[in-house]
């Protein structure tokens, strides 16, 4: 009975412990800062419903000249954004306490991934000039939608832990007026 007691002790202090530990820093991914990615034309013409051969032909080209301008940007520029992120996963945590370091990171970023960012942005609008000669109105404001959907899933989910968790749902249901409380 002793020995179950200890057991249970010790299993509720490694809960409690567990459960207090700041969250993880994500990983960082200078190929995502700098808006590095490839359009798969066949979801794509997918998402903007295009239904003609001749319109689908016409827009598969255009994304693959897209997608070889951004690989090519990609290799020119992969050996610098992969230092960067590397020194920047490295050094993260101490990043934070140390205001010099943070700086230096921060001037990194904008020598090596705002540059390639902007060269990026460059080729995009011309993609995007190109596909509203191709599309319809509707198609296109279809193709800004997934533009957009795409782009956002490059941006990191911000860490979670057990205790923001439980915290939001208190802070939900005070918002809410409390346990109990009617709502007329």
């Amino acid at each position: 009975m002793r020995k179950l007691f200890f057991l249970f002790l010790a299993f509720n202090g490694l809960l409690i412990f567990g459960q207090n530990q700041p969250p993880k820093m994500p990983k960082y991914k200078a190929k995502n800062a700098a808006g590095i990615f490839y359009y798969d034309a066949v979801e794509a013409a997918k998402k903007i419903k295009l239904k003609k051969e001749e319109k689908i032909s016409v827009f598969s080209k255009i994304i693959k000249n897209y997608n070889n301008d951004i690989k090519n940007i990609s290799f020119l520029n992969g050996p610098k954004l992969n230092d960067v992120e590397l020194t920047i996963n490295s050094v993260g945590e101490q990043a934070f306490k140390n205001p010099d370091l943070r700086s230096k990171i921060r001037k990194m970023i904008e020598d090596t991934v705002i540059p390639v960012r902007d060269s990026v942005l460059k080729k995009e609008k011309k993609l995007n000039k190109k596909l509203e000669e191709v599309l319809s109105s509707k198609q296109l404001k279809k193709w800004l939608r997934y533009q957009t959907s795409q782009k956002n899933k490059l941006i990191p989910k911000p860490p979670q832990n057990n205790q923001s968790r439980n915290n939001g749902g208190m802070m939900q249901r005070n918002r809410m007026g409390g346990m109990g409380r009617r709502r007329f």
